[in-house]
Formats: C-alpha cells, structure tokens, sequence
C-alpha cells in the first residue's frame, strides 16, 4: 500500500512521468499472466488508473496495463486481453471507436463514466455494463 501511495503521489507530483501506451508497474512481455489473464485501463487520470490497476491485480488479473490517450491505442492492438475498463472521455475524445474494436474482436469490456447521463453508451452498446465513478473493486468483480 505504501508503495502505491509513493508510485501515484511521484506521477501527480511530475517526479515520475505518467507512462502513455506501457504498463505502469511491469514490461506486459515479461510478465508472469495471473489466473485471469492481462487487463487493459484506459483512463486519462492517473489516479484513478493506478487504483484501478490495483483492483484489477487483485481480482487476479496480469498483467494490468495502462493507456492514458487514445493515441496509444495502436501500441495494445495485437494484444488480446481478457478484461477492459474503458473511460468513456478522454479530454476531447471519447472511446467508442476503440469500444467497437473490442466488440468486433469479442472482448470483454466495461465502460467507466463520471457522468450521469449514459445516453449514447446505451443506445450503440446495448447491455454493456457501465461503472458509475467512483467505483469499488467488488462492482468490477461483479462485472467480470
């Protein structure tokens, strides 16, 4: 816990920049896989992405990777993950183009929104589950 607490406040602080298109914690290709497989968080706040790697490595997931632009999708896309959390907003973008990859390529995704209204997730990704913000790692747990 102290070294996450450490790892995230570096990255707010700009000691530590925020990797863009690797994970924050291990190379993915070095990595030993967990009982789950890799996870990919697609989130532009760091905070909330190291927290949510956090949830996801205890849900047995490994690697968890990051991506906190949508410019960095094209260093993921040969890769095959069993879970995503995808930020519905990043800055001025959304992420539907890469929801309809992970669809096209049966992926397991869920969408993360601090907004209220869910209206165009709902009308283009009918039964897609969509985490409310905050969320807690048993409401991921729920969804996987």
């Amino acid at each position: 816990m102290l070294m996450r607490f450490l790892r995230i406040r570096a990255i707010v602080q700009g000691i530590v920049p925020t990797p863009t298109g690797t994970s924050m914690t291990t190379d993915p290709d070095c990595a030993v896989p967990g009982p789950r497989g890799p996870a990919l968080v697609v989130e532009e706040n760091p905070i909330i992405a190291l927290d949510t790697q956090a949830m996801l490595e205890e849900l047995g997931f490994s690697p968890v990777e990051i991506l906190t632009t949508l410019v960095d999708l094209d260093t993921v896309a040969t890769r095959s993950f069993k879970f995503v959390i995808l930020d519905f907003r990043l800055g001025d973008e959304t992420s539907l183009q890469f929801a309809r990859q992970l669809m096209e390529h049966g992926t397991n995704f869920v969408f993360a929104s601090g907004y209220s209204d869910p209206g165009i997730l709902q009308e283009q990704f009918q039964g897609r589950a969509i985490l409310g913000k905050p969320y807690t790692k048993e409401q991921i747990g729920a969804l996987i």
